[in-house]
């Protein structure tokens, strides 16, 4: 049976996405989820703080259920799986309007858009395949007129609001269905019963997923974690302050301004050489090398910020040229929304999550080029197609050399990446020399301390101990970093209160996000310089707690200490 360039190109892409799989050991965002998937239905009190992704966690849990002894190569699986469906069902979504060699190269662009490759299963992928599904579905209720549609929609946006709570900005597509009334010169009035209908949906999907909760006991749970909220946005070191939350759009949408302008003098450059005396199969090889040079320079910048200008570009311009038909301005107009909401409620913006907005943006870049809708009654002679094979190449080269070199907060090169971690959560990993014996060293010594179901506070960023321990978080997340000082003793007291036994403390002594530094000596120090990485006030909570509860070290290297509490 022959095989279509669709499946050939999911088969290529799955089998790249597994070769990247087996590399890389991230102890901080991989150790956060995978610690909520293991502990969601057994002990979902100590993961109260993820509840704020719970939907992501339910499937996460479901899977760990399933493939309990696969451990992180198995959720890395259930990642693959995510991305291609996002994939394959943006292609449905686009086929019939976009070129197929170009939707199916700019899906790749988006699949591989981050340099590290692509990541553990967690919210933010599950956030991008729901953000398509609803688009899909949305789409279709539209053009169809379909009550059902609006309903699943609606349905649907209700399990990705919990999937990752600033989700409810995609509320905003909403503004698609007046929107397509708009353009068919409808009256916009007429709007109002399908946006109900939607919204009828919705009330659906929250009450649906209410019901879970309480079929799961969860439902107090899912409460304390969203009145932590409160406490995390209006504490000034919080990584999830609300300043700093407004403030990243800002920073963003400049950068991306930038990046824009770049590309504009680029392609005007490479528009006025067409102009050159130059014999014209001579000047197009020039072109093209020219070309693919600078737009690898322009890609060439450790973000996504060129990638998002032209989806923004794409999806603003279609939505009101009279040439684009009705379908394809319906699709740029929830595309459009999608860009300028979805990245809202992370601290790093677009910068740290605007992969998961950009599916249907970059192919609908693609289509505004090839369809030579702009620019084409002035520059007849500018070769398009040659143009975007320009992008494409430039891209795929640039990240052809970009992702052997690093794994996401695993840097170094891939081909060191020989060790593994002696774990049979671990199984099937590979990292650093380095990196594998400092966690293995930490393994073996704690093993003698605590056993799987055990309480255990890990502080402060290397929350992956929890999962490859099965212990439980004593202080209701996994990761207690992401606190800032007034949560952190806030949730200390509590469990303190609520917890009967006393927990063994892990303490790090080095730096761990991003790479492993060197022993830092004065890591505990309660009068250095306040930063992202280190708060004063929080070691001195903790310092306390510690002393209040007459813990000793009972096992030390230049990377960690081991605390009992002799009470």
């Amino acid at each position: 049976m022959k095989l279509s360039r669709l499946n050939i190109t999911i088969i290529i892409v799955i089998l790249m996405q597994l070769l990247m799989a087996f590399q890389g050991f991230d102890v901080c965002d991989d150790g956060f989820v995978l610690t909520f998937y293991q502990q969601i239905f057994s002990n979902p009190e100590s993961v109260e703080y993820n509840f704020l992704y719970w939907f992501s966690g339910f499937v996460g849990g479901v899977w760990y259920k399933l493939f309990e002894d696969g451990g992180i190569l198995w959720f890395r699986f259930l990642a693959i799986i995510v991305n291609t469906l996002a994939f394959y069902l943006t292609y449905r979504l686009l086929e019939k309007y976009i070129s197929q060699y170009f939707l199916l190269l700019s899906l790749v662009m988006v699949l591989f858009v981050n340099d590290y490759g692509f990541l553990t299963f967690y919210h933010n992928q599950l956030t991008a395949l729901l953000a398509v599904v609803i688009i899909y579905i949305l789409n279709k209720a539209i053009l169809n007129h379909s009550k059902l549609q609006y309903i699943l929609a609606g349905f649907i946006l209700s399990f990705t609001v919990f999937t990752r709570v600033p989700n409810a900005v995609l509320y905003i597509l909403i503004l698609a269905i007046p929107y397509s009334y708009y353009v068919k010169n409808k009256t916009i009035t007429k709007s109002i019963r399908p946006v109900s209908v939607f919204v009828f949906g919705s009330v659906l999907g929250y009450l649906f997923i209410y019901m879970i909760l309480l079929a799961f006991g969860q439902a107090e749970v899912m409460k304390n974690a969203l009145l932590t909220i409160v406490d995390l946005g209006n504490t000034e070191d919080s990584s999830h302050n609300f300043a700093d939350i407004f403030r990243a759009p800002i920073y963003n949408y400049i950068s991306i301004v930038i990046a824009f302008t770049k590309w504009l003098f680029i392609s005007l450059g490479l528009i006025v050489l067409q102009y050159l005396p130059i014999e014209k199969k001579i000047l197009s090889i020039i072109t093209v090398v020219i070309a693919t040079v600078l737009f690898f320079i322009w890609f060439n910048t450790g973000n996504i910020y060129p990638i998002y200008s032209l989806c923004l570009f794409a999806s603003i311009v279609l939505m009101f040229f009279k040439q684009v038909p009705y379908q394809v301005k319906l699709i740029s107009c929830m595309s459009f929304l999608v860009l300028i909401t979805l990245s809202l409620g992370s601290a790093g913006g677009i910068k740290n999550s605007g992969f998961m907005a950009i599916w249907i943006g970059l192919p609908l870049f693609f289509y505004l080029i090839n369809q030579k809708l702009i620019l084409h009654r002035s520059f007849k002679d500018f070769n398009y197609k040659t143009y975007l094979w320009s992008v494409i190449i430039a891209f795929l080269v640039l990240k052809a050399y970009k992702i052997p070199q690093q794994t996401y907060f695993d840097p170094g090169s891939r081909f060191d990446k020989r060790f593994v971690i002696k774990s049979n959560k671990a199984r099937g990993i590979y990292t650093s020399e380095r990196r594998a014996k400092i966690i293995n060293d930490l393994l073996f010594n704690l093993q003698k301390f605590v056993k799987p179901n055990d309480y255990l506070m890990v502080y402060d960023r290397i929350p992956m101990v929890h999962f490859l321990t099965e212990t439980k978080p004593y202080m209701y997340n996994p990761w207690v970093w992401i606190y800032d000082y007034n949560s952190f003793e806030k949730k200390l007291t509590k469990a303190e209160q609520e917890i009967e036994e006393l927990p063994i403390v892990l303490q790090q002594k080095f730096e761990t996000i991003y790479k492993f530094s060197e022993p830092i000596n004065d890591y505990m120090s309660t009068n250095k310089e306040n930063t992202n990485f280190h708060s004063n006030e929080r070691n001195t909570v903790i310092n306390s707690f510690l002393n209040r509860n007459n813990y000793k070290i009972v096992w030390s290297n230049a990377y960690f200490n081991i605390y009992a509490s002799k009470n």
